[in-house]
């Protein structure tokens, strides 16, 4: 008889394919982005690194700070 092994499934995708660091809590993460979310997270702190809003045209991306 085969036995079924159950493997932990993953709850999130990474954003970044590379480390960056926090802004809130300076730990290095690649982000996550979990189902159902427009927000990326750290996966240290789980602070909010950035956040979507989707419209029915367009996805608007509105900067904490205004760059130069």
């Amino acid at each position: 008889m085969t036995k079924i092994l159950s493997f932990p499934s993953k709850k999130f995708v990474r954003f970044y394919r590379d480390y960056i660091e926090c802004d809130w809590c300076g730990q290095l993460t690649r982000g996550r982005v979990y189902e159902g979310s427009q927000e990326i997270v750290c996966g240290a702190c789980e602070g909010v690194m950035f956040e979507f809003e989707t419209t029915e045209e367009d996805i608007v991306f509105e900067p904490d700070e205004v760059l130069e």
